[in-house]
């Protein structure tokens, strides 16, 4: 009987403790998917985590906030709306800024539009409360009222790191950058307010910040890997057509003479200078009721139309050019000889065209009656004009955003964006800092358009506008930290120590027995990377965690030399040695 319970008491024993480490294995499963809720693709660099203020890495704070907008014209080019408050009339701008108060006071008159316009101060403040989180106290949690780095304080909220505190320091921010006055924020104006913030907080010696024109993606991923904060300004642009241009032409019209309605039988040569062909005028008047004209062009002598347009000109009493547009443009290459005729659908008497000689247009040729002569046997060019649009992109706006991570494996980029949620819409507090949308875009290398000066843009960012470049860069970084790390060895002492116990104090160090060998280190900058011990300058151990010990358990009979040496994490270091009496 014992028997059976003593076996049931191990099987029952065996099962609990199956049990207990699968639970353990299943809540260790969970933390970690709970660690970092961020894909984990390879190739992947987020942003770190600091769980006291910024537990999802990177914040994500949010523009879209009280009426932190300016007032612009709408379509009449025009401002309608009175200002009201202290809200200032931007003439530069032509807006109306929100004023000290960070609100817009100004309500809209006729077809003013309002705009949000914080992203600039919102993208820094991610920044300072980031880094105000990796210096502070990392045992520290929001609303706490523990205050352990200046570069974030309490601006009213009660506590530095209160969710109702972040609003409080983009407002600061926004008036140190001129955002509340100028109803936008210009990257100097970013750069000065940085500055002075540090000089301000007495961390001038501390932080420092770049801005760099056209930065490459390589730059930009380096920058945000060596935990760089990484500010962004994009730029939106349009491919517009704008007016159409002139290329070749002969405008005089001496004479005119009926159209006929075959093709090949009305036609004038040209020779472009340009790479499209948009449209073509022609000089021409009725003397009969109107009709369908149709334009083809041609790139062989009396060989197949390329392009065609067909319209309708109406009853024209007195000579007129009417034009003659192609969707798509006609691609044309400069120097080719090109043709095109104009014909009418049937016999009768609709449209006269004109024309003049001798043979005005160089280089040009005009048919009538298939001869390449007018009825009076004299070289003639017909009135005519090719047109094209000259393309160009027009930056439309800019704005800025925060990274939070890079993917150099697969060309991806990840922001805090002032503005959008798209990973993340269901947030709505982005004023804590646990709540961030990490929204990530495809990155194309190069430039989407010749007249766009970028090294890199985002394929997909949703925009209203054609393309969105990469711009400037601002980085914030810590300044080179050159101070060496402190320390020293706290155990052994001068004392007597049996089997790494101390037992009375003695005038050496002297050991019986193994003992741990402990260090005290720590690093105001960058931190404690790892402590190294040696015996007589030859490596034993490191150790990279706190407490920093070695158990020296190796039997020993004489004196050594005992060397500790402490390392931070820009690579300084200090050491401190001892002699010390181990026996076995």
């Amino acid at each position: 009987m014992k028997k059976n319970n003593c076996l049931k008491a191990v099987v029952c024993g065996l099962v609990l403790l199956f049990l207990v480490a699968s639970s353990a294995q299943a809540i260790r499963s969970l933390q970690l998917k709970q660690q970092d809720t961020h894909l984990q693709n390879e190739g992947w660099y987020w942003k770190a985590s600091y769980p006291n203020y910024a537990p999802k890495g990177m914040p994500d704070f949010d523009q879209q906030q009280d009426r932190w907008k300016k007032m612009t014209p709408g379509p009449n080019g025009q401002i309608n709306s009175p200002v009201l408050g202290d809200d200032i009339y931007n003439a530069q701008e032509n807006c109306i800024a929100p004023g000290p108060d960070c609100y817009l006071n100004s309500t809209i008159v006729g077809d003013d539009v309002e705009e949000w316009i914080f992203c600039g101060p919102v993208t820094v403040a991610n920044c300072f409360w980031w880094f105000d989180s990796q210096y502070a106290d990392p045992t520290g949690a929001p609303g706490d009222g523990q205050d352990h780095f200046s570069l974030v304080e309490d601006y009213g909220a009660g506590d530095d790191h209160a969710t109702a505190n972040a609003p409080l320091l983009i407002e600061e921010l926004a008036r140190a950058m001129n955002t509340t006055e100028k109803g936008t924020t210009y990257i100097t104006d970013m750069q000065a307010a940085i500055d002075l913030w540090f000089t301000d907080t007495e961390l001038d010696d501390k932080f420092i910040e770049t801005t760099y024109q056209q930065p490459t993606f390589d730059f930009i991923k380096q920058e945000i890997e060596r935990s760089q904060d990484v500010i962004l300004l994009l730029g939106s642009y349009d491919y517009v057509l704008g007016e159409k241009i002139i290329d070749q032409q002969q405008p005089i019209g001496m004479l005119n003479d009926w159209l006929n309605f075959p093709t090949w039988w009305d036609f004038q040569s040209f020779t472009p200078t340009v790479n499209r062909l948009d449209a073509i005028q022609i000089l021409i008047v009725s003397n009969g009721p109107p009709c369908d004209l149709t334009i083809d062009v041609y790139n062989v002598f009396q060989g197949n139309a390329i392009a065609s347009s067909t319209l309708n000109p109406g009853f024209l009493q007195t000579p007129t050019w009417v034009q003659f547009h192609f969707d798509p443009f006609v691609p044309l290459t400069p120097g080719a000889l090109y043709y095109f005729d104009v014909h009418q659908p049937d016999s009768n008497y609709h449209y006269e065209w004109f024309f003049a000689f001798p043979n005005p247009y160089p280089g040009g040729q005009g048919w009538m009656n298939t001869l390449p002569v007018d009825p009076q046997a004299n070289p003639f060019d017909w009135a005519f004009k090719t047109e094209y649009y000259n393309p160009e992109t027009v930056q439309r706006e800019g704005h800025f955003v925060t990274c939070a991570g890079v993917n150099s494996e697969n060309l991806q980029i990840a922001f805090s964006d002032p503005t959008l949620d798209v990973a993340n819409v269901t947030q709505s507090d982005h004023n804590d800092a646990q709540n961030v949308s990490h929204d990530i875009y495809n990155v194309s290398i190069g430039s989407p358009r010749p007249d766009i000066n970028c090294t890199w843009w985002l394929t997909d960012y949703p925009s209203p506008y054609d393309y969105t470049v990469v711009e400037q860069a601002v980085v914030i970084c810590p300044q080179p930290d050159t101070t060496p790390p402190t320390g020293s060895i706290t155990k052994p002492e001068n004392a007597f120590y049996f089997f790494s116990n101390k037992w009375f104090d003695f005038p050496v160090p002297v050991m019986i027995g193994f003992i741990d060998v402990e260090v005290n280190a720590s690093d105001d900058e960058s931190g404690v990377n790892r402590v190294e011990f040696y015996l007589d300058n030859q490596l034993k151990a490191n150790d990279t965690d706190v407490p920093y010990l070695w158990t020296w358990n190796e039997n020993a009979f004489f004196v050594y030399m005992l060397k500790v040496i402490i390392y931070d994490n820009a690579g300084n270091s200090a050491d401190q040695e001892m002699r010390v009496w181990k026996f076995f």
